[in-house]
């Protein structure tokens, strides 16, 4: 379908004067090697994969930390017309990037994944512990208008978790878990999540890089890395993204 997105980036959007001990210790957590620094102010950088192709990049913003999403396809006018019929609206424009929010108000951009150059791409799991998963967090006057949105945007098979959670998924892609607040009302965020075989060994170390444990649930914990990005540490299985029971 002309628009659909072919591979989403997860952009861990930093505050500027941060954004050093935030590339140390992202990379560090991933195993992955941070690019040369893009943009006019050098404000851009990815963390490339020792194989496959690279689907977590850092900003540096003026503002507190976030997440946004990039949706990249071969066909950013028609990605951009379908976004704002399912609801997102027009956020700024950056050089040819259009930067729209989802109808709760979460960050995207269109950008132009060149298929026929680099044909399909498929993330590489190799066993070891690994972000794989972005959750969108959505506040409960947003949870209907945000599944069908991001459902049909995506066009992958929505799936109900139970407990307020959804998730959308497309083997050898970047996860996408839905999951309902509880609070009343707000604006759309999200964090992402990492896949562990060792959960308990890897908040040890994330803390020792700087992490601050924030809290611990039953099979996952809540932690805060250099910079102000929350995120969580599952019990997924890395090698499937899957809870193991």
């Amino acid at each position: 379908m002309p628009g659909m997105a072919d591979w989403i980036t997860i952009f861990l959007d930093t505050p500027a004067h941060d954004l050093d001990d935030a590339v140390c210790f992202w990379s560090a957590v991933t195993g992955w090697s941070p690019s040369t620094r893009r943009g006019e102010s050098a404000q851009f950088l990815t963390l490339e994969p020792a194989t496959g192709p690279a689907w977590v990049k850092l900003q540096a913003v003026d503002g507190p930390a976030r997440v946004h999403l990039d949706l990249d396809s071969d066909d950013r006018p028609a990605a951009v017309a379908r976004a704002q019929q399912l609801g997102a609206t027009h956020a700024w424009t950056y050089e040819d990037v259009e930067v729209v929010r989802s109808p709760g108000g979460l960050l995207l951009c269109h950008t132009l994944w060149h298929s026929a150059a680099d044909g399909e791409p498929r993330l590489v799991r190799d066993g070891r512990t690994i972000i794989d998963q972005v959750c969108i967090d959505i506040p409960q006057v947003w949870w209907e208008t945000e599944l069908e949105f991001w459902a049909a945007l995506t066009q992958r098979p929505l799936e109900p978790s139970g407990g307020g959670y959804a998730r959308l998924d497309t083997e050898g892609h970047p996860r996408i878990l839905l999951q309902r607040l509880g609070e009343a009302d707000g604006a759309v965020r999200a964090h992402p999540d990492l896949a562990s075989a060792d959960r308990a060994d890897d908040v040890r170390r994330h803390v020792g890089w700087g992490a601050r444990l924030v809290a611990t649930h039953d099979r996952w914990s809540v932690l805060e890395a250099p910079g102000g990005q929350v995120y969580c540490v599952t019990d997924r299985d890395p090698r499937t993204g899957l809870l193991p029971y």
